[in-house]
């Protein structure tokens, strides 16, 4: 039997990019059910992170801000933004791991056994040895077989990279709403001025969705605003975020959306594995110097990945979501709150928030979406922790302006 210091169940973008960095220290078997290296995701990101991870040569298209779009207002989010084309990436990530000496496999993972010292994986093909077993493979069967699952929520996706004659918009990274009653987006990705991504996506409570259930609505879509196009590849998907109850097992760790790695209402999968993976991959060369690959140290690698703080303020942002796509503007209140953060706005979809920056941003939220509005929106189960959120942070606010006016009566000495 084959042995290995780490295996990743899962060759998506989660699996690839830990791969790449993990196969410059160790051994690495990459298990990928599909073929290897290819994908049905979409991604736009950063120029900083294009160029931290040497991605340049996969940018297609490249923009100055995110166009966001409600029925009665707009949003420019201003960044040096990039669309990246999806297939490339992998390939790259997908050769760079082989050039390290990573083994790819095409082969589905079905189960694994804890050892003594690592455990033994079977997939439909064999089984292998591994001191570490990482599961990218989104939807995680261990997660669901261990009932790991506290909290799950969904981004649900569907579409296709289309061509047409010419595209008879502005060529710009998108979101607008279709105002309709199941609270549909559309989001454009374009690589050029016939060619993009075009798709539509919805927010899902307590599952992780279907994307096949978005394809006829999609088609209706697609018929309707590009009546000529032509389908080069079909893409769909589903970006899970939530709580797990333990994000690591004795010699298994939960990577990318198996994980729960995507952020509660803001950013996109794809942009947090560019944001993570290195100290994910650093963390785990780290443990394994020390010999601890027990739950507990792993679990302490998975939450070193995510700030307490950062991660109140998106839940914030997920229950005040149901105010903005229930009112009648649908999403006004949300792009309100934008506008009013002004250039601040993008460390939102970068999530990159210190906690000065959340404090502002939930003062704003407040302003924007009255409380005794927005109160009758938030589900009941989320009610006290939001009102205990708001009100710290109320009064976190008031005590660093009384210590800034402190500061500025304070007689020089």
């Amino acid at each position: 039997m084959e042995t290995f210091d780490i295996i990743i169940a899962g060759g998506g973008p989660a699996g690839l990019s830990a791969a790449t960095e993990l196969s410059k220290t160790h051994s690495v078997l990459v298990l990928e059910k599909k073929v290897p290296g290819t994908t049905s995701a979409t991604w736009y990101t950063y120029a900083d992170r294009v160029a931290e991870h040497s991605l340049e040569e996969a940018v297609a298209f490249s923009s100055d801000h995110l166009h966001f779009v409600a029925p009665s207002y707009k949003h420019d989010m201003k960044d040096c933004c990039v669309v990246l084309d999806h297939n490339k990436v992998m390939q790259i990530w997908l050769q760079r791991a082989k050039n390290n000496g990573a083994l790819i496999h095409h082969e589905c993972f079905k189960d694994y056994k804890k050892e003594s010292d690592g455990v033994v994986v079977t997939t439909d093909k064999g089984q292998y040895r591994a001191k570490l077993l990482i599961d990218a493979t989104g939807r995680s069967k261990i997660v669901e077989q261990n009932k790991l699952v506290r909290r799950v929520d969904a981004w649900v996706i569907y579409g296709a990279r289309i061509q047409v004659p010419s595209l008879e918009r502005p060529t710009r990274i998108e979101y607008y709403p279709l105002n309709d009653d199941n609270n549909t987006y559309v989001g454009v990705h374009p690589y050029n001025d016939t060619e993009t991504n075009f798709y539509i996506f919805k927010g899902q409570n307590n599952t992780f969705g279907n994307p096949s259930d978005l394809k006829k609505q999609f088609e209706d879509v697609l018929q309707s605003e590009f009546p000529n196009a032509e389908i080069i590849q079909p893409l769909a998907g589903s970006i899970p975020s939530g709580i797990l109850k333990k994000y690591a097992l004795d010699n298994v760790i939960f990577w990318g959306a198996a994980g729960m790695l995507n952020p509660d209402g803001c950013g996109m999968g794809f942009n947090e594995i560019l944001r993570q993976v290195k100290p994910f991959s650093a963390e785990i060369t780290r443990t394994f110097k020390a010999n601890r690959l027990d739950q507990k140290a792993l679990d302490r690698v998975a939450k070193s990945l995510r700030d307490i703080e950062t991660m109140h303020f998106q839940r914030i942002i997920g229950a005040f979501s149901l105010y903005f796509i229930k009112s009648e503007g649908k999403w006004d209140g949300g792009v309100r709150w934008l506008n009013a953060m002004g250039d601040l706005s993008k460390y939102w979809m970068r999530n990159e928030m210190s906690l000065e920056w959340i404090r502002t941003a939930t003062l704003k939220l407040h302003k924007a979406v009255p409380f005794k509005e927005s109160i009758k929106m938030i589900p009941p189960n989320e009610l006290l922790f939001i009102t205990e959120q708001l009100i710290r942070f109320s009064f976190s606010a008031f005590a660093f302006n009384i210590k800034k006016l402190f500061l500025f009566w304070k007689p020089a000495k």
